[in-house]
């Protein structure tokens, strides 16, 4: 290409041939011809023309004319100012750009070293930033954004868009109604705005619009934001910043310690891809184990487990706990909990609750207390809290804990084991081999306070297993209790024996050590003639 030489004043330099490079502090002004062409005119205030073919226009400073002409044209600004460049307005403003004047044929503008804020016209157009933190918006059309160094934000509009984040942490955003899916790992794009669009692989963070958006992130740390809708936000490895915005959102933090914040609507985290167990507490905003480990969290109201032995704790107000698969703990604490186990063996617990409970897992319902409009789906077994519980089993095979208080156990259908714990208890197997389970002396007091058993069988194979109490406290470790049937005491620890105290009141009596004065009572309605296999000694 030749050069054309100018002057520091304004003068017009007559077309020039195809190809003609017009270098900086030559021209003032300047009209180029069919060729690919490039127009410098450094200072000043500049006139340039790109005629035929795909030009490039360099204003530099001062107030210049830039017209592209036919072609696909550019205008390119290498200053160290950030500026403004908006292609559908014809506005420019800031550093290099201040005064320009646009015509409606420019496509393209390579930005300056700093910050930049370029703007589409809604035809193609390619949008590079060049240095600094820049926002790229390529409007409608098929654009080409490319961030190049900083921390650059590019929304890309409709069309089928090309994103390239260059150095620096980078975000892509969308901002139209309908749902869009970006996966950073697979590098693919669809639905909405996005459909067509090709990622590039230094693209860290994802920002979506007001429709349903399901965003994937990389294996590095992304920062995932759904706007509104109903999102779904996936972090996969590295620590991760999830945030849910309006709308019901599931929130997938994967490996990693990762940050999530469903803020409004009703937000779920979710662990079901996690390879080991997840411990996960609302309450406490924080999560241990498996893909937890590390986790922190706000404005989140349900919880999805693993396929692991989880345990989940919801916080006041109505949250979901889902276990999925393993032998699962649930506490949804106060407020109208929905607690699914899932697969395995999964427990219902309200331990620590100080007012009583009621639970019918034969219904599937909950009330008083913590249990006040709670349901249950998948819920083998419960345990009360420190008030007098009312736990109701199903026709599976249940355990009902009552812990502290005088609290009524009702095992229903299945072999049932009922520990009334602390308190005066009130024990009713139901139909099927049930056992009645004592940790210690003190689970059932000596005198009218003793636990009642009201249904004890021979027949369905029930059993009063007193396995857990030391038999014979004089001696060291844990000794079996001896059956004496009738019998009265010889003064030797560990006798347990049976009576019949009131009328259809048979009163199991044990003493410990070996004193002759019973150290525990066990009630049972009914008349029984019990023998050393009713118990497990």
């Amino acid at each position: 290409m030749a050069a054309v030489p100018g002057t520091d004043a304004q003068e017009v330099i007559h077309t020039a041939s195809d190809g003609i490079e017009i270098p900086s502090g030559f021209i003032d002004v300047a009209a180029a011809s069919d060729g690919d062409d490039i127009l410098d005119g450094a200072g000043g205030d500049d006139r340039l023309f790109g005629g035929g073919g795909d030009d490039i226009l360099i204003g530099g400073a001062g107030a210049d004319r830039l017209s592209g002409g036919a072609g696909i044209d550019t205008i390119r600004y290498d200053g160290a100012t950030g500026l403004l460049v908006d292609l559908a307005g014809l506005i420019a403003n800031g550093g290099d750009a201040l005064g320009d004047v646009l015509a409606g044929d420019i496509e393209n503008v390579i930005g300056s070293t700093v910050r930049d804020v370029l703007l589409g016209s809604g035809l193609d157009n390619a949008l590079s930033g060049a240095g600094g933190d820049d926002e790229l918006a390529g409007r409608a059309g098929d654009d080409m954004l490319d961030g190049g160094n900083g921390n650059d934000l590019l929304v890309g509009g409709d069309g089928a868009d090309t994103f390239i984040g260059g150095a620096g942490i980078d975000t892509l955003a969308f901002d139209g109604t309908a749902g869009v899916g970006v996966d950073l790992s697979a590098l693919t794009a669809g639905n909405g705005q996005a459909q067509g669009d090709v990622i590039g692989a230094d693209i860290e963070n994802l920002s979506g619009g007001s429709g349903d958006d399901d965003f994937t992130g990389s294996g590095g740390a992304n920062l995932l934001s759904g706007g509104i809708g109903d999102d779904t936000l996936r972090g996969m490895a590295g620590g991760d910043t999830l945030d849910g915005s309006v709308g019901d959102d599931i929130l997938v933090g994967g490996a990693g310690g990762d940050l999530m914040d469903g803020d409004a609507g009703i937000d779920t985290i979710s662990y079901a891809d996690s390879t080991a167990a997840v411990v996960v507490s609302l309450g406490t905003g924080q999560g241990a184990g498996g893909f937890a480990e590390g986790d922190r969290f706000s404005l989140v109201e349900n919880i999805t487990g693993s396929a692991f032995a989880d345990r989940l704790t919801g916080v006041s107000g109505a949250n979901l706990l889902q276990g999925l698969g393993g032998n699962d703990t649930l506490n949804g604490a106060s407020g109208g909990d929905t607690l699914d186990g899932g697969a395995g063996t999964d427990l219902a617990t309200y331990f620590g609750a100080a007012d009583a409970v009621t639970v019918d897992l034969a219904a599937g319902t909950g009330s008083r207390g913590d249990a006040g409009g709670d349901r249950y789906l998948s819920i083998e077994n419960v345990h009360g809290g420190r008030g007098g519980d009312s736990l109701t089993g199903d026709a599976q095979a249940n355990l009902l804990n009552g812990f502290e208080g005088g609290d009524t156990l009702g095992g229903g259908g299945g072999a049932d084991t009922l520990i009334g714990g602390v308190g005066r208890d009130i024990l009713t197997g139901g139909t099927g081999a049930d056992r009645f389970t004592y940790a210690a002396i003190g689970d059932s007091v000596v005198g009218a306070k003793a636990d009642r058993i009201t249904d004890f069988s021979h027949a369905e194979g029930d059993r009063i297993d007193l396995s857990g109490i030391d038999a014979n406290t004089v001696l060291a470790g844990d000794q079996a209790f001896s059956f004496i049937g009738g019998g009265l005491y010889t003064g030797v620890a560990g006798q347990l024996r049976f009576a019949v105290t009131a009328p259809g009141v048979v009163t199991v009596v044990g003493d410990v050590g070996g004193d002759g004065i019973s150290d525990f009572h066990i009630q049972l309605a009914g008349t029984v003639t019990l023998v050393a296999a009713d118990f497990v000694l």
